[in-house]
């Protein structure tokens, strides 16, 4: 449930009209990066059974996925527009925050074992 929220916030911030003047300063790739980071533990958190290995590439595709769609739909939007560095922010956030994420629950497992 969480998920989907997460996901129809993310749609509709995509799609509303961004207010305020434009900047070349990095908060935007920023805000992408911990954006897709989010959504990248919340689909990992989603598909994890025991092979964590597989969840984990599976919440980086469809979190990249998925912003790269909300691209393709702002490229329709008279008002907004597609950018090749908000995909690129996107991926990373969802492979640097899934890895973190990954490695953490292996070592909490080893943790455990021991």
């Amino acid at each position: 449930m969480i998920l989907l929220l997460w996901l129809a916030a993310l749609f509709a911030a995509s799609v509303l009209p961004v207010s305020g003047p434009k900047t070349e300063l990095p908060a935007d790739k920023i805000e992408h990066f911990i954006a897709y980071g989010i959504t990248a533990i919340l689909f990992f958190r989603h598909f994890v059974t025991r092979r964590t290995l597989h969840a984990f590439w599976l919440s980086v595709i469809v979190s990249s996925a998925f912003g790269a769609s909300m691209e393709v739909v702002q490229s329709l939007v008279p008002y907004r527009e597609f950018s090749f560095g908000d995909m690129a922010a996107n991926a990373a956030g969802a492979l640097v925050f899934s890895s973190v994420y990954w490695y953490g629950r292996r070592r909490s497992d080893v943790d455990r074992v021991k």
